[in-house]
C-alpha cells in the first residue's frame, strides 16, 4: 500500500499535463467525423510521443527526486513502469468510453 501511495505521489508531478493531453485527445476523438479510425491512430501515437516527452523531461528535471523514492524502496524503473502504465490504461479506457457514448 505504501508503494502505491509513493507511485501516486510521483504521478502527481506530471498528472496535470498528462491528463490535459488525454482530455484534448478525447475531445478530438469525439469530433472525429468522417476520418474515424485515422484520427484515433494519430492521437494514439501522439499520446505515446507525449508520454516519451514527459519521461525525458521528468527524468532530467527531477533527477534528484529519484533518490527520495529509492530510499523508500522504489526504484526508478518501478516508478516509471507503474505510472506510465496507469496513465496509458486510463487513456485507453477513456477512449473506449468516449467511443461508446459519442
Amino acid at each position: 500500500m505504501r508503494k502505491l501511495k509513493l507511485s501516486a505521489t510521483f504521478y502527481s508531478t506530471f498528472a496535470f499535463a498528462s491528463n490535459l493531453i488525454t482530455l484534448s485527445c478525447l475531445f478530438l476523438i469525439s469530433l472525429r467525423g468522417e476520418k474515424g479510425i485515422y484520427v484515433i491512430q494519430i492521437l494514439f501515437w501522439f499520446k505515446i510521443f507525449t508520454l516519451g516527452a514527459i519521461f525525458y523531461f521528468i527524468s532530467n528535471y527531477k533527477k534528484n527526486d529519484f533518490n527520495y523514492y529509492k530510499n523508500l524502496g522504489l526504484t526508478k524503473n518501478q516508478l516509471w513502469i507503474s505510472t506510465l502504465t496507469f496513465d496509458f490504461v486510463l487513456f485507453l479506457l477513456l477512449i473506449l468510453l468516449t467511443l461508446k457514448f459519442v
